[in-house]
């Protein structure tokens, strides 16, 4: 039962706080639920959850993904954090990104792509940034992280199109903030 401050409350089966900068689940842990498990044809249990995305959220493809659950049951989201940029419309993309996996409209590759994927993106984005990535976990490019899932999506704009039909439109995509509306024009 969660009570607030004006009195009032509401009775929830489960209360997640988000409050710190530390990427742990400790209710993955509970000795009640840790051992249960949540996805019938891998045999993945809910600690299997901290073992996979545990304090790195690079080890999700994508860094939404946890790679046990090949149908996209279980996603995180806001782990990717721009190093220039917000983590709000990162966190919209990823968003656009699950449901479209959710809806069908878009597979997720087998469970061994995933993984390799994740390292491959790992590995990349601990180049780009180096001693910043060891330091700071989920660390993308902004820019590059999006225009990736956007890719995915069906989403990125037609760039060249755009520059030769409507020139102006194109400045100031190019030249304008970097925001998500870009990602809707398609």
């Amino acid at each position: 039962k969660a009570v607030f401050a004006d009195g009032s409350s509401f009775v929830a089966d489960a209360i997640v706080a988000c409050t710190g900068y530390k990427n742990t689940f400790p209710m993955f842990l509970d000795p009640k639920v840790k051992d249960d498990v949540i996805h019938a044809e891998s045999g993945a249990t809910v600690q299997d959850l901290n073992s996979c995305f545990g304090t790195n959220p690079r080890r999700l493809y994508k860094q939404i993904f946890c790679p046990l659950f090949p149908e996209g049951d279980v996603a995180f989201f806001g782990f990717a954090r721009p190093a220039f940029g917000s983590i709000p419309p990162t966190a919209e993309m990823q968003s656009r990104f699950y449901a479209l996996v959710i809806d069908g409209k878009l597979q997720l590759p087998s469970t061994d792509d995933m993984v390799a994927v994740a390292k491959r993106d790992e590995a990349n984005w601990t180049w780009r940034f180096g001693y910043d990535a060891k330091r700071v976990k989920g660390l993308v490019d902004f820019q590059l992280y999006c225009d990736d899932l956007a890719g995915q999506m069906g989403a990125l704009p037609p760039l060249m199109r755009i520059f030769l039909t409507k020139p102006r439109m194109w400045w100031k995509i190019m030249f304008g903030p970097f925001t998500m509306h870009q990602y809707r024009l398609v």
